[in-house]
């Protein structure tokens, strides 16, 4: 769930002005925070099953009840937590083969990819139709604004034009993707929508893309053994059992360090935004309703700018680094 819809959900429960028989049935209990801070989790929208008596076919990802079964459950009832216990409750009655569920995560990412790909090909599009000429319009001089500054505050900034020109199109998709679902987590998008980048499966997914191309591009330019040759600094020998593992150490400490930089900063802003919706219905007052959705509303208009920043910071530091593997001696 969005934070926008939790906002207006917020808005509905507070107390009218009228007395205590108004009261909200949640406050004074603080287990809400934990159920408000549960929307920052992944879960399943869709399950599917593979092989079996099915072969394959749609399954509810709701747990059936007692009497329920796979075709109709409880539309209320939790759903599976993970593919593996969802394969386990079916695969008996299904008659073996394996499902796996579709998570609200996966939405976003799919969203996200399309909207990518959407804009990039409205660009190619515009730029072909309008050749020898400057192709005009708000939304294609936004588009290009965006490629410019990427390239050449970012890209050619760190690799050179010689080394960064073909790496261009990768950082490219890579910021835009990070940002579009950075905004995308904060739109409401009711049951499908959520903050893929504040899960460590995604940041780490990203981070994974980074890691590869910072040994792909080094192999390529120096060579399999100098490439790993260009990790250890040229010290003496006796300090080498020292340094070896501190650098090897340091080849993984990068992708770690994108991954939780990424999921930390979009999560906490995240947790303070629906830390304060629960104040809201915690007290139950429109005294300190006030004040709170204030404060939540300020800080939501500092995660879009958050959603900016991070992608930015992503994509600057992956460059870095596979700058580092291409000029060793810097």
């Amino acid at each position: 769930m969005s934070l926008v819809s939790l906002l207006v959900a917020s808005l509905l429960v507070l107390p009218a002005a009228g007395g205590a028989e108004h009261e909200v049935d949640r406050a004074g209990d603080p287990s809400l925070f934990m159920e408000l801070f549960a929307h920052l989790t992944p879960h399943a929208l869709a399950g599917f099953w593979v092989g079996g008596d099915k072969g394959f076919a749609y399954v509810d990802p709701h747990i059936p009840g007692d009497e329920g079964d796979a075709a109709a459950p409880d539309a209320h009832a939790p759903v599976f937590a993970d593919s593996s216990t969802f394969t386990d409750f079916y695969k008996e009655e299904f008659g073996g083969g394996f499902g796996f569920l579709v998570y609200n995560i996966n939405t976003v990412m799919w969203i996200a990819g399309a909207v990518l790909f959407l804009v990039f090909w409205m660009v190619a599009r515009k730029a072909r139709a309008q050749e020898g000429e400057a192709p005009m319009g708000a939304g294609f001089g936004l588009a290009e604004s965006l490629i410019l500054f990427v390239r050449d505050q970012m890209v050619y900034d760190v690799l050179g034009k010689k080394l960064g020109r073909p790496l261009v199109p990768l950082f490219l998709t890579l910021f835009l993707f990070i940002l579009f679902m950075n905004i995308f987590g904060l739109l409401p998008l009711g049951s499908v929508g959520g903050t893929a980048t504040a899960n460590l499966a995604v940041t780490g997914g990203l981070a994974l893309v980074t890691f590869l191309y910072i040994h792909f591009c080094g192999i390529k330019e120096h060579g399999f053994a100098k490439h790993w040759k260009n990790f250890v600094p040229h010290v003496p020998w006796f300090v080498l059992p020292i340094i070896v593992p501190v650098e090897a150490m340091g080849i993984i400490v990068k992708p770690v360090a994108l991954t939780i930089r990424l999921f930390a900063n979009l999560t906490a802003g995240h947790l303070i935004v629906l830390g304060l919706f629960g104040l809201t219905v915690f007290f139950g007052s429109a005294v300190i309703a006030v004040p709170t959705m204030g404060m939540a509303v300020a800080i939501y208009g500092l995660e879009l700018f958050v959603c900016f920043v991070q992608a930015y910071i992503f994509t600057y530091l992956s460059i870095v680094f596979v700058g580092a593997s291409l000029h060793p001696e810097h």
